[in-house]
């Protein structure tokens, strides 16, 4: 047996994967936080369509322009004074990383992982960011990125994604509070991973091609087998090894192992925050219904479920710029600087030491902000639960004058019912001891009867023999 949050069947629709799995986190996205959510099983399960679907269809449209509509349609509700969006899309093709979104003369620019520190993880350097106004122009993008993904038929998929891919938002936006401006900073990463796979049953079938003819014009087969097919082991090989090395990490995660073997591949390096960091994170386990494929449903449910042992420790990137009034009394401003200075008389020592003191100092101001902001987010989040806490305590006190209503009511009808009941029994003892006196006048009755009926049969006897004495004496 599995244990998961949700299970969508093949009659969900994509809204209905959407609602389930990435429309809680939009809204912590806005607040501030990295989320991350990616899909993970067996080639030719639909993972690439959950993820990006139909671009021309409304309804076939996946998590990737579906979370790029809501939160460009929360963005635009009037609550934030300001905001802006980028977009970067990155391939993992052999252990090799590509930039989708990079115009065609810095295609070939390399990129590489490196750790920055100060609490950012790992990024990718060289990436291109895109910046977008709105959701036509991230359509337009991810269009351009699926011509550039690399794919190849398989057995099993006609269209078998042969590489990692990763498509980031990033949104700045900023709202005006009681204590000031604040600003949240939040990533949103959709992972779609490439498909494990079993060599016997995904290699493609052989196709000629121009490149395998001999020079007297008949194919090479043998030749071109053995170059389709070690390029396809080569992508085989590096798609399992990560995934693999995905495993290792959710495993030593789940475990509390010392060593968690981040390192070994450039996908788990991507994901470090996602998994066992401060990320909020969503599997989404793509299985097939086929019988044949049961080995590998059964391993894509392992791995999901060993996921959801793990456990990451969220933080939001905010900013509380507090707001004070000008000098003169006019409109309040972040911040009021009448100062002049001149480098006359000042030597560079002394304004080097001014620099350091500057940049110390500013870091200050940064670090006081970030504390401002938590303070400031956990201060609305206690009044939220006292909000909800004051509702639900309102709703139990009208449960609790609804039920004192029904019970006085009920009292009140069971008085009554006692009251009738009362007067019933009055009405039965009245009927009982009228009928008593009925059943007595009746016995007295027929005792009469009785005795007129004697009186009359003896009347009758003796005027019978009065009449027959009569008789005799007349003749």
């Amino acid at each position: 047996h599995f244990h998961f949050d949700d299970v969508l069947t093949s009659f969900s629709t994509q809204s209905d994967v959407f609602a389930a799995t990435l429309d809680p986190l939009v809204d912590e996205v806005l607040a501030g936080y990295e989320a991350t959510a990616f899909a993970y099983g067996q080639t030719g399960t639909g993972k690439t369509y959950t993820m990006e679907g139909d671009l021309g269809s409304d309804a076939g449209r996946g998590l990737v322009p579906r979370t790029a509509a809501a939160l460009i349609e929360r963005l635009n509700k009037g609550k934030y004074a300001d905001y802006s969006i980028s977009c970067s899309y990155l391939e993992i093709y052999n252990e090799e990383l590509s930039d989708l979104l990079a115009p065609p003369h810095m295609q070939q620019c390399r990129l590489d992982l490196k750790d920055v520190g100060n609490g950012r993880g790992v990024v990718c350097t060289g990436l291109s960011e895109v910046s977008v106004s709105g959701l036509a122009d991230i359509l337009e993008l991810v269009r351009a990125a699926q011509e550039r993904r690399r794919v190849a038929e398989t057995r099993v998929n006609a269209r078998s994604s042969r590489s990692h891919c990763i498509f980031t938002l990033r949104v700045k936006c900023r709202r005006m509070v009681a204590a000031g401006e604040l600003e949240n900073s939040g990533k949103l990463h959709l992972v779609d991973l490439a498909g494990s796979e079993c060599a016997k049953k995904a290699s493609a079938t052989f196709t000629p091609n121009e490149e395998n003819l001999t020079i007297s014009g008949s194919y090479d087969k043998r030749n071109a087998w053995t170059n389709v097919s070690s390029e396809e082991d080569r992508e085989r090989k590096n798609i399992n090894q990560s995934l693999l090395t995905l495993g290792r990490v959710i495993s030593a995660l789940r475990d509390g192992s010392g060593r968690i073997p981040y390192r070994d591949s450039k996908l788990t390096r991507l994901l470090q925050d996602a998994l066992g960091g401060r990320c909020k994170t969503v599997i989404i386990a793509t299985i097939s219904p086929a019988l044949n494929a049961v080995e590998e449903t059964i391993s894509t449910l392992s791995y999901a479920e060993q996921a959801c042992g793990v456990k990451n420790r969220p933080v939001a990137t905010s900013l509380l710029r507090t707001i004070r009034l000008a000098a003169n009394g006019g409109p309040p401003h972040a911040a009021e600087v009448t100062a002049a200075a001149t480098t006359n008389g000042i030597s560079s020592s002394d304004w080097a030491e001014l620099e350091m003191k500057v940049a110390y100092l500013t870091q200050e101001v940064e670090e006081a902000q970030a504390a401002l902001a938590a303070q400031y987010r956990e201060v609305e989040e206690q009044t939220e639960k006292a909000m909800v806490a004051e509702a639900n305590l309102r709703e139990v006190l009208n449960e609790r004058e609804e039920l004192e209503f029904l019970y006085d009511s009920l009292g009140e009808f069971t008085d009554g019912r006692l009251e009738a009941e009362q007067s019933l029994k009055r009405a039965l003892d009245d009927t009982w001891t009228r009928g008593s006196e009925l059943r007595q006048l009746v016995f007295e009755s027929q005792e009469k009867a009785a005795g007129a009926r004697l009186q009359a049969r003896v009347a009758v006897d003796t005027a019978a023999t009065t009449a027959a004495t009569l008789s005799k004496a007349l003749r």
